[in-house]
Order: C-alpha cells, then structure tokens, then sequence
C-alpha cells in the first residue's frame, strides 16, 4: 500500500489568472502542491454511536453485520510556492500528520488481525474455532472469500503457429509490463505472413511487427533502423547472431529487401510516427512521436530510460530469432495451457489492484476540489477535500458484490468475491484454495479444460465441478505454495557480480557460445560458464541468501537461464537429494518431534536446506524420485532403478491431491470420475461445520448429533482436522435386492436404528428483524401484541410469545405459531 501511495505523483495545481484592470497581482504566479507520505494501518477499529472507539473481533462483527475493517491514515504535506515579479520563492508549508482516507477490510489470520498469533485458549475466550483457517474477509457481517484468479504471465516471448488458411503463418507476442509499473501491459506482436501463391511465388515471406498505439504493422527492418541500427548487418546481428546459418538468412531476406527504400534513422522514425494517432502534424512532431513510442511504449520491461535502445534491439531481435527458429522447425510452438506460463492473482494483488484504482479516484477528487477553493479564492480544507469515502464503499462494494472493479464501469470482472460456503469443514478449506480461470463459460474449447502435465503436484486431479465450469474452477493441492514476489535488483547484483556481460560489451558473434540469461523475462546479458552460476544460485538458495521462492531454470538446449522472482507462480516443496541420498535424516525428523517451539519446524527445514521449493517450470528440469525406496534402488542396483540422476524426492506422492480430494479411502481403486463426483459431494456431508456454532449466527447451518471418524482414514485426514471435525456416520449397509424399493439409488433403512438416533441432525435458520424509528412520532419494539390495542393482528396463537416478543427457549413451535413479534407503536 505504501508503495501505492509513493508511486501516485504530487497534485500540482496553479490557480486560472484572473483579470482584474488597474490592480496588479502581489506575486508573479503561485503553485500550490500536494503529496501523500507516510501511512499508517492500526488493528481494527469500530465506532459506536456515541462516539466511543473500540478495538473490533471477528465474532462481533459477523454478529452485528459489520465490517471487519481497520482506518487508514496517511501524511499529507501542503505547500504554496509564490513566485514574486523579481523571481524570488516564497514558500508555505502545512504538514497533516494522520490523516483519515478511508477504512480497508482486514483478512482474518492476516498480521493486521486481532486473532494474529493467538494461542488455542485464547481464540475460544474470544469466541472463534481454534480450527477455523482464516484467510477470508467478513463485509457487512456476512464472509467474503475472494477467488485467486488465473492469468497468462507478462514479459514472456510466445510463439504460435497459426491455423492455415490465414494471413499470417506464425504470430511472436509479448505483454510486457515494467516490474514496478501499474498500467496495463503493452501487447507487442511480431508476425509472420503466410506465403503468398499466384501473387509473390514461394518468396516474400514478409515480417511485420505491431507497436503499441500505431495503427499499422511496421516491417521489422524499419524498427530496427527507428532504434538507430542502420546497416543491414547490424540487424542481422541482432536477430541470426550467427551469420552460417544460411537458412535463417534467407528467412530474413524478403523483409531486407522490402524496407530497402529507407535507409536512415530519421525517415523510419518518420514512417512510424505518420502511421501513428496523430495525423496532419509536422516531420519533427511525428519524429519526436515515434520516438517517444519507442522509448516508452514499446517493451516497456526492457527499459523506458533514454539509452535502452540496445537493449531493446537485442529483446526485439530475440523475439524474431524465436520466431524463425518456430518457422524452420528447429523449436516446437508454445503451450499456452502449460502451468509455468500462468500466474495466479490472490487477495493481495487483487486489492492491490483495486486500492489503486480508489486511490487515484480520491486524488483526482482532491485536485478538482482545492482547484475550484484556489479559484474562487477559499481557503483550502484538507478535511474536506479528502473523501474518506471514496477508499471505504470502494473496497467494500467489491467484496460484497463479487464485482471486481468500480461500480457502474468495463472491465469489471464478476464473481471475484464469494460468499465463504460453510456446510461442511472440508467444505470450507476447500473454498479457500479454489482458482478461477477467467474464460467463456459457453466456449467449446477443450483444451483450457483438459489435465495437463504441468498440473502435477499444483492442481488437484479430481476436484473440479461437473459441467460447463469443468476443467476451468481448479482446486490447489495440499502442499501448493503460490509466491508472494521479491525485488529482481539483489538478483542482478549477483549476476553482475558472478560474471554477466551485459549487451554494452559483447559483441554479438558471441551470443551462440554463451547462454543468455533472463530475469523476470527480461534479457539481461550472457553467461559464459551457466553450469557454475546455476549451482551457485541454488546453492545460495538453499542457505536463504537468495530468496527461497526464486525459480532458476536452465534450459541446456536453448542455452537459456531463466530466472523468476515474481508473483503468482505455483511452487511446492521437494526434499533435496544429493549422490541419490535424501539430505534430511532420521536425526532431524526426531529432532522436529522433540522440538520446544512450533516455530522450530518446517522454516528451519527450508533454512537448513533439506527442503526447497520448485515451481512448475523449474520442476522440468528436475528428476523427482517417488519415494526413498526408488533412491535406494539407484544406489544399490542402478541397472534395475528408473532413473541413477535424482535430484529431489516427493514428500508424499499423495500430496498431488486437493483437500476433498484426499479424504477419499483408496482413490486409486476407484473409476476417475467416481473420484470427481465424491469431491463434489464431500462438500455436502452433514457433519460439524465450526466447534463455535452455538456463538454463531449463520442463515442456514446443519450439524450432526453423532458424527464418527471413518473406519478407514486417510493420511491427510489428519492435518485436515477430520478427527476433530468429522462428517457423516459409519452405516452398516447390505447391498442386496429387498422388495425392489431400494434400486438405482434409493436406500431402505432400518427404523429401530433411526429411533435410537441414527443420522439425527439439528438445522439452524436465523430470522432477522430489527426496532426501527420511523419519523420521529412511530417506534417499532418487540413485544407481545394486544388483540384489544392493536390493528393487524394475524390470525394464529401468539400464546407461545413472552413479554419480549420472542418465544422463549425450549418451547415447541408449530403449525401456526408466532416466533417473534414487533409492534410500531403510535404515540399519538
């Protein structure tokens, strides 16, 4: 949030002159200047209506339909500068320390909770379930969880093949986005045009580049000679690095000769600029236009600075190197579908996003405010200027509406937010760990759909809804760990340090001898020796002083190191093997069983090494052992082992599954989509939801008066708290023919069991009704009706009613009883 409010420029505004004859002004011109700095987040708070602050639970406020929320506070600085006739400064300064800008929603469990780090004992005095997980956000008294969301990965080269007949043969893309940059991502496409028949014969094989806000396709030369790279081999250079490759060369060759006319910088800049939005402008503007495009709008993750130029050639040159290798074969085409090209949003990027948005809105709100005070000659109010509003029923619609965005606006996406589903404990975790992928539901295609590879060990095989959302709703496995994102620069510095050339002092016929090396998809430089940098980096990594969530892939046959370091990537932890022996020994497992302190546990095993995580993409270039005993084969009999070169080990193979997923006994023995449909309806079991139900007041609940642990229970059973929580009832079941009444799935069942309580169950509805004022003259309360004083009496006992106007505890209610009565009482 911080960072949010640092990266939004200072308002600057300078008062419209007035013209008043005979009267000159005190000062030349003034400017007055507004900044956000510091912010501030307390725990959350509530305000009661007399005024009085107090510290917010949970529990309160699910019961009393409030928003679990916490103010927000920052530090405005207000500053006029007034410039005298003689162009001397005078400046006054007004600090606001804490101002109040709005109320942000807390999740719960998050270090802003008031449950944060509290001990077993304490949540129940606070009436919580020592079990419940947290992670969701209660808006309004009822919770909200939000979705992650699935989207394709920025700054990413991917090519594709085009389906044939078509204009174009292969298409190169890239959505770049600078790594600290909130625009949108600026598409670029690089593309290549099918061969033309009777027109062009087999030649002319043109290719074309798209840039951002220009509406024509440039062919690629001209880029090239827009960024200053004139000579014909120079281009070649940046795009072949190896002139021997006769067939890459005359891949190249049509689009050589095609932009053959123009020969220098300034007339390819021109011929970008008249292809821009602007039409009819002088040769310098169009220039200075195509120029600033370049700079700023094209692969803006290379660089937006003033000396990128080479930089982005050499990015620009990959991106139609890859495509060439794609149209000579040499190089499969992209998937789309596979899990290392994807990225998840989760809470945090999703209302990072939204406080963006708001927080814009708040200062355009800000600057039109002192605008019109400066003009009009008032003295300006922050108080008033700053609508703390604006950043609370923002937040709060989006949450309670699901629709992510503004009110009223495009783009919004809907069903971000869900209602917390609470029929079942399993039923809970899962929710909580469900992801959307943000597709057509009506679309026919199956392969978004389809299991892919790269789901192993990231997304539950079984769980996922029957139906058009099939496939496209996915649950995470148990051991998932989705990453938070760190800063490429300590990356770089290492990189810089460990002997990375970078473009400034190579020359390109180096390029095929060394391996390029990307961070966050952004080419860096070249790496002579990738073998010793890559065991360092994991080296580094296993001792914590590089990230443990950074991804290092190597690709030996591309001669490429990927390095990963942002948000979103799906990454699970693998026990390292070194020499085909688990690292971590049977001393240390001891160790964690007699260990003082929770915080001993699985962080030290990350800090010391035994365990790392691996995302989707590294994984594949891992050999990952089953389990210890497929390491011992390799050891002691290599002829008969699977594999001699593991390099990590399983934790569990049935980690793969999701949470209701892994309730199931024996999963392997069952036809797979038997496995689908009980995940589905694990969801349903009756059982006990949360051990605070009575504290509670949920719509709709059920609870089991005799739930039982399965006969047969599951290893993740365990740590999924079904012991504590369990759902459903061990039956004794005949499957046989009795009488016929039992066929397909209809059951016959024993009545002397139901009486002695089998499958008995309680089912919670809350009603709700409140005292309303209406006007100042009619005052609603509950109470008791009189059939002498009062009008519109419903026919019906109201015998069962106390002098309260609710029916008291343990009473029978029915048939036409009144539960609760409330009387508007007249004091006329």
């Amino acid at each position: 949030m911080q960072e949010i409010v640092d990266e939004s420029a200072d308002i600057e505004i300078r008062p419209e002159s007035q013209h008043n004859p005979g009267r000159q002004a005190e000062f030349a011109e003034t400017l007055h200047k507004i900044s956000f700095g510091q912010i501030y987040l307390s725990k959350p708070m509530m305000t009661e209506a007399d005024g009085e602050t107090a510290t917010l639970f949970p529990k309160s406020a699910r019961l009393r339909n409030l928003t679990y929320s916490a103010p927000l506070y920052v530090d405005v600085s207000y500053r006029v500068v007034k410039k005298g006739h003689d162009c001397e400064e005078v400046t006054e300064t007004a600090e606001y320390p804490k101002v109040f800008i709005g109320k942000v929603p807390i999740m719960l469990r998050s270090s802003y909770c008031t449950l944060f780090q509290q001990s077993e004992k304490d949540l129940t005095e606070l009436g919580e379930c020592p079990y419940d997980q947290g992670g969701y956000f209660v808006i309004n008294g009822s919770e909200k969880v939000l979705i992650a969301q699935e989207k394709m990965s920025t700054n990413h080269v991917y090519v594709f093949k085009k389906r044939q007949p078509n204009k174009f043969a292969y298409v190169g893309e890239v959505r770049s986005m600078a790594e600290n940059q909130n625009r949108p991502a600026s598409s670029m496409f690089v593309r290549m045009l099918s061969r033309a028949g009777a027109k062009g014969g087999s030649s002319g094989q043109y290719i074309r580049a798209t840039l951002p806000y220009i509406r024509a396709d440039i062919p690629i030369i001209i880029v090239f000679r827009a960024l200053g790279f004139v000579a014909d081999k120079d281009i070649l250079e940046h795009i072949c690095y190896d002139f021997s490759d006769t067939q890459m060369m005359e891949l190249l060759r049509p689009s050589l000769e095609e932009a053959f006319v123009i020969q220098n910088q300034q007339v390819a800049l021109d011929y970008i600029g008249k292809r821009g939005a602007t039409v009819g402008v002088t040769r310098e503007k169009r220039i200075k236009y195509a120029k600033e495009i370049l700079q700023k709008e094209m692969l803006p993750h290379v660089g937006v600075g003033e000396f990128c130029e080479t930089k982005k050639a050499y990015y620009f040159g990959y991106i139609i190197h890859r495509l060439l290798m794609c149209a000579l074969g040499r190089r499969a085409e992209d998937d789309r579908d596979h899990y290392g090209n994807k990225r998840l949003d989760l809470a945090g990027p999703l209302l990072g996003g939204l406080f963006r948005m708001l927080f814009r809105k708040l200062t355009r709100d800000v600057r039109s405010y002192v605008q019109k005070c400066v003009d009009n000659g008032k003295e300006v109010n922050l108080q008033f200027a700053i609508k703390a509003k604006t950043i609370t029923s923002g937040l709060k619609y989006s949450l309670a509406t699901g629709n992510w965005g503004q009110a009223n606006q495009a783009g919004t996406r809907a069903g971000v937010s869900q209602v917390l589903n609470r029929l079942t404990y399993a039923s809970t975790l899962s929710h909580l760990r469900r992801l959307n992928s943000p597709i057509g539901r009506e679309g026919k295609l199956a392969k978004p759909r389809q299991l892919h590879n790269s789901h192993w060990g990231m997304m539950c095989p079984a769980e996922t809804p029957e139906g058009q959302a099939c496939g496209l709703v996915k649950n995470l496995a148990l051991m998932v760990y989705i990453t938070v994102g760190s800063a490429a620069n300590p990356i770089l510095e290492f990189l810089e340090e460990w002997g990375t050339e970078n473009f400034e002092e190579i020359s390109p016929a180096v390029i095929p001898q060394a391996a390029k090396i990307f961070v966050n998809g952004c080419w860096v430089g070249i790496h002579r020796n990738p073998d010793l940098l890559v065991k360092t980096l994991r080296r580094l990594r296993r001792q914590i002083d590089v990230n443990t969530e950074v991804g290092v892939v190597r690709d030996i046959r591309l001669k490429e190191l990927r390095l990963y370091t942002d948000y979103g990537r799906c990454s699970r932890p693998l026990f390292i093997v070194e020499n085909q022996r688990l690292l971590i020994k049977k001393k240390h497992i001891r160790a964690l069983q007699q260990r003082e302190t929770p915080d001993e546990g699985w962080h030290d095993l990350v800090a010391k090494g035994f365990i790392e995580y691996i995302d989707t993409e590294e994984e594949e270039t891992t050999m990952i052992s089953m389990t210890i005993r497929d390491l011992e084969t390799s050891r002691h009999n290599p002829g008969e082992a699977y594999s001699e070169t593991y390099t990590h080990c399983e934790i569990h193979p049935s980690l793969i599954l999701g949470v209701c997923a892994s309730i199931i006994p024996f999963p392997d023995h069952n036809q797979s989509p038997r496995n689908t449909y009980q995940s589905a309806m694990g969801k349903q079991a009756m059982g006990i939801y949360v051990t605070n139900y009575q504290l509670r007041m949920d719509t709709l609940a059920y609870v089991l008066y005799y739930p039982q642990k399965p006969l047969v229970t599951t290893r993740a059973m365990e740590h999924l708290h079904f012991r504590q929580l369990p759902a459903g009832i061990n039956a004794i079941v005949a499957i046989a023919c009795y009488s016929g009444y039992n066929q397909e799935d209809s059951v016959i069942m024993n009545q002397s069991s139901i009486d002695r309580g089998f499958f008995r169950s309680l089912f919670f509805r809350s009603y709700r009704d409140e005292e309303k004022k209406m006007g100042t003259l009619v005052k609603e309360e509950f109470g008791r009706p009189n059939r002498e004083n009062t009008m519109g009496m419903r026919h019906g006992s109201y015998d069962k009613l106390d002098d309260d106007g609710l029916a008291p505890p343990n009473k029978g209610l029915w048939g036409r009883c009144h539960y609760w009565e409330d009387i508007s009482n007249s004091t006329r």
